[in-house]
């Protein structure tokens, strides 16, 4: 089973001329199809796997084996960047260095997710799986796409014989974390709306932006009380028609994530119960002109986990071991809440080499020594396909 992993070391450069490829067309939240059509073409090359576009979008690659078919292990990693269409994607290489936004994150998931592709289409691998394994290259994973695409995949496979046993998310470059804690989130819209009127002889108006302005300042008092394992914040916030008017509408948007959703909907209704409060002290300052506040919600993510002990984390941190890293646990909101918050395990993992400026325009990738995080990747995916299916328990 060594073989192929050995052999994968060797070959970098095939897979960063892959990468840079990938990097190279756009793929915004919403607009993934040359991206996924690419990766599609990319995944026909091998003739054992079965490719498919799924009703998301989703691009699919199954590797069967050849007696029996309990449930499989399925890889996914995210299409999407969060750059708008017509951002220049322009790779510029300085000897290890490449820069270009989303070259990491995540062309370098989907570059990899091509080279799990490769090892189990190879016949010798395929006689030994002992499960089907699924790669998925998904749609919708960044900002408001909420998990579009792994939303869609797990919803059209969530029922016996095709439950998922478990899941493994690639994920941008790295190769020591495991990701097995998954914060949900909830993303609203706070709109405030109102007559509008002249600053000056309107001046008895209700003012939209005095309400978000109550409610903003309540919010950053509520945020620096939070508990370590919840956030706050106001993200973004517009309005207003002229300088010398009182504004029709204003709006803020407040990102709320957390580990447990319990505390998600504690600090949900408490910027709820600010944003209310607000809205109901400027309308009673001028009765006359009362206020509305609508609250849309924007994106909404499920918060899921598996502790340390659990076996599918266990072999992750052995086969870090293996490639001589220190296994590290880690927080992040990837694909894998969709399955955790289900109850299936599931883990994310980056996919070698070092990164840095993530969703950023300045976002680079480091490829040196990148091998190894392919090697960590290889020897999970393969130990779990091809183990006995009583080997591992993963009843939780």
């Amino acid at each position: 089973m060594h073989a192929p992993v050995d052999e994968w070391r060797s070959r970098q450069a095939w897979i960063l001329d892959r990468q840079i490829d990938i990097a190279a067309i756009a793929s915004p939240t919403g607009g993934e199809a040359a991206r996924a059509e690419h990766m599609a073409s990319l995944l026909r090359a091998v003739p054992t796997l079965s490719v498919s576009r799924d009703r998301h979008g989703n691009v699919c690659a199954v590797a069967t084996p050849h007696d029996g078919a309990p449930a499989p292990l399925v890889c996914m990693a995210h299409l999407d960047t969060v750059f708008e269409a017509g951002t220049p994607l322009v790779v510029q290489r300085d000897g290890p260095i490449l820069r270009c936004p989303g070259i990491g994150d995540n062309s370098r998931g989907l570059a990899v997710l091509l080279v799990l592709a490769h090892v189990l289409g190879d016949p010798a691998i395929r006689r030994r799986l002992t499960r089907p394994v699924h790669l998925v290259a998904t749609v919708g994973e960044e900002g408001c796409g909420d998990l579009l695409g792994a939303r869609g995949w797990f919803d059209d496979h969530a029922h016996a014989p095709l439950a998922p046993w478990a899941a493994i998310v690639i994920d941008g470059p790295g190769d020591d974390t495991i990701v097995h804690r998954a914060p949900g989130s909830v993303r609203l819209r706070l709109t405030v709306s109102g007559p509008g009127g002249h600053s000056w002889t309107d001046a008895d108006t209700a003012n939209p932006i005095h309400a978000i302005g109550s409610m903003l300042a309540g919010i950053a008092h509520l945020a620096s009380r939070r508990p370590g394992s919840t956030s706050i914040a106001a993200t973004r916030v517009g309005g207003g028609e002229s300088l010398t008017a009182i504004p029709r509408v204003c709006w803020a948007d407040i990102d709320i994530r957390g580990t447990a959703e319990q505390d998600i909907r504690t600090h949900r209704a408490a910027v709820l119960a600010l944003a209310a409060e607000a809205v109901q002290t400027e309308t009673s300052r001028h009765p006359h002109t009362p206020l509305t506040l609508q609250v849309t919600v924007l994106s909404e993510r499920p918060a899921g986990s598996v502790g340390d002990r659990h076996p599918l984390v266990r072999a992750a941190i052995i086969a870090t071991e293996q490639v001589g890293r220190v296994a590290r646990s880690a927080i992040a909101s990837t694909d894998a809440n969709v399955p955790l918050s289900r109850g299936i395990p599931a883990i994310a993992l980056g996919a070698g080499g070092r990164g840095g400026g993530a969703h950023t325009p300045d976002e680079w990738f480091d490829d040196r020594d990148s091998a190894v995080g392919v090697t960590r990747l290889l020897r999970l995916v393969l130990g779990l396909a091809t183990a006995a299916p009583s080997e591992f328990d993963f009843a939780r």
